[in-house]
C-alpha cells in the first residue's frame, strides 16, 4: 500500500513537470534535476495533514459506532470503510497536486526544467547527469 503512492507521486511529478515546462523541453539539453519522492512524501505537510484528517475522520465514525447496537454497527462499519477508502483517495489527490506545484516551482527556482524520480527510471539512469535537488525542496517546504 505504501510503494503506490509513491509510484502514482513519482508519475504525477514526471508528467505535471513535463506539461509545465513543454516548451523549455523542447531545448536541446533541457536541465534535469532528481529527486527522492519516497523522502519527500515523508515529510511534506499535504501527506500530514492528510493524515490527521483520515485520523479525526476515523475517530469521529469509531465514535458513532458506540452508540449503535451490533447489528447497527456491522452495517455501519462497511459505510464507514468505503466513505474512509473516498476520502483518503481525495485527499492524496489534493497532497500530490500540491506536491507537484511546491516541486515544479522550486525546481524552476533552481533552474531545472524536468525533475525525475531516478528510481521511476526503468532504464538509462546511469547515463542521466542528474542534481538531486531533494534537500533544496525540503528546505523550502
Amino acid at each position: 500500500m505504501r510503494k503506490l503512492p509513491i509510484i502514482f507521486l513519482s508519475l504525477i511529478i514526471i508528467v505535471g513537470l513535463t506539461a509545465v515546462f513543454s516548451t523549455q523541453i523542447a531545448a536541446e539539453n533541457p536541465a534535469i534535476a532528481s529527486i527522492n519522492t519516497e523522502e519527500l512524501f515523508q515529510v511534506h505537510p499535504a501527506i500530514e495533514n492528510m493524515q490527521m484528517e483520515l485520523q479525526e475522520k476515523q475517530m469521529e465514525m469509531m465514535a458513532d459506532l458506540e452508540d449503535a447496537d451490533e447489528e447497527e454497527a456491522m452495517m455501519m462499519q462497511e459505510q464507514m470503510q468505503m466513505e474512509l477508502q473516498e476520502l483518503q483517495e481525495e485527499l492524496l489527490d489534493e497532497a500530490f497536486a500540491e506536491i507537484e506545484a511546491d516541486v515544479g516551482s522550486i525546481a524552476a527556482d533552481l533552474g531545472y526544467d524536468v525533475v525525475i524520480d531516478p528510481q521511476g527510471v526503468v532504464a538509462g539512469a546511469d547515463y542521466l547527469d542528474l542534481v538531486d535537488i531533494t534537500e533544496e525542496v525540503l528546505e523550502q517546504l
